[in-house]
């Protein structure tokens, strides 16, 4: 095999395969990136066995072939090449890589040991705007149960219907909901279409799609979820099991709210974290009538108190909650102003806007 192709080409496309060689596997070959040639195509291919990644592009094709190469060595020469032509061709056992008068030759793998793995064709695709599911994920990867022993809060919920889309992530303690339109002129879906996606494919997924201004393809196929790109395919295996049914946790609105500005309330929750420790974690909030202050105690540390501005029409309330929790939903949102609604100290609070939900439990103070 042997191709020219220019350095940043050859940097990107491996960039977008690296994900699934990452982690140190029990097997050599798949922490190896597999390329194939086809007419005047490249094929970069990488994979653990749940998530793969496909990615195709244009080059000069000298010498048909394929070859499987160790992906932290071959990333990492590319990496320190100057920005020009890289040549990269087969001999033997080896790979050579040459440009200008830069030269390396590396040990290859055994290309046979490979997966089989092609590329997903010929099947129903539901189209999505790439923004939009990059601002569903933001808004809800961050309630994902990394350490839960409950295996199916370890990813998130994918609902899709005939007209929305709509994503959900627990850990038990919060829960983010986020529902949008599907961009019109879809295939029709009879039924509802759900699955589980971890988070480590939620990971790599958020970097394929970010900045992304094409539409993106999804697609369901027996035990696989998968993303078409132009010029790139994400596939893995979803979570099997089933998720809560979150919408019996999710209580109807009321009227007992408190409105405050997002990035005020973020500051003195971060201050008021600042004395917070593993054995003392929670916040105390005092709620009465257009009235908030955020207050926190921790033995042998010390004490913090701070009134915030803000909007309270509910009755007088002692409630308190992981500040952690709070802050990492008010930095994923842009809102100049948020409102929560409460139901009294031992039940959870609920941010609502338009097309999402966050509701989090409180703690005991």
């Amino acid at each position: 095999m042997k191709f020219i192709i220019n350095k940043e080409v050859l940097l990107d496309n491996l960039q977008k395969v690296l994900g699934p060689t990452a982690s140190k596997q029990n097997f050599p070959i798949l922490n190896s990136v597999l390329i194939t040639t086809s007419d005047n195509k490249l094929k970069f291919i990488a994979t653990d066995l749940d998530i793969t990644i496909i990615a195709l592009q244009e080059a000069d094709i000298v010498e048909k072939g394929k070859i499987a190469i160790p992906m932290k060595r071959f990333i990492s020469i590319i990496r320190e090449l100057p920005s020009s032509e890289v040549t990269v061709e087969t001999a033997k056992n080896n790979l050579l890589i040459k440009c200008g008068k830069i030269e390396f030759k590396i040990n290859t793998l055994n290309a046979a040991e490979f997966p089989q793995i092609e590329e997903e064709k010929d099947v129903s695709l539901i189209r999505i705007n790439p923004l939009v599911l990059e601002e569903m994920i933001r808004m809800t990867s961050f309630c994902v149960g990394y350490e839960d022993v409950n295996y199916v809060l370890n990813g998130i919920l994918f609902d899709i219907s005939e007209d929305t889309i709509s994503l959900i992530a627990t850990d038990g303690k919060r829960l983010s909901f986020i529902k949008k339109q599907s961009p019109p002129n879809q295939p029709e879906i009879k039924t509802k279409i759900s699955f589980i996606l971890p988070i480590k494919a939620i990971n790599e997924l958020y970097k394929l799609i970010k900045e992304k201004e094409e539409d993106i393809f999804l697609f369901v196929k027996e035990n696989r979820v998968g993303f078409d790109f132009k010029n790139t395919q994400f596939i893995t295996r979803p979570i099997e099991g089933e998720f809560p049914n979150y919408l019996q946790y999710i209580p109807n609105e009321t009227k007992d709210k408190l409105a405050v500005s997002r990035q005020d309330f973020s500051l003195a929750l971060r201050r008021a974290d600042l004395l917070s420790t593993q054995d003392y974690q929670g916040v105390k909030f005092e709620l009465k009538k257009d009235s908030l202050v955020v207050s926190k105690s921790t033995p042998q540390l010390g004490e913090a108190r701070e009134v915030v501005e803000a909007r309270y029409t509910g009755p007088n309330l002692e409630i308190g909650f992981n500040p952690n929790y709070l802050i990492d939903a008010l930095k994923n949102l842009t809102d100049a102003e948020v409102s929560f609604e409460f139901f009294g100290a031992d039940k959870p609070a609920v941010l609502r806007k338009e097309g999402f939900i966050y509701l989090i439990l409180p703690m005991k103070i």
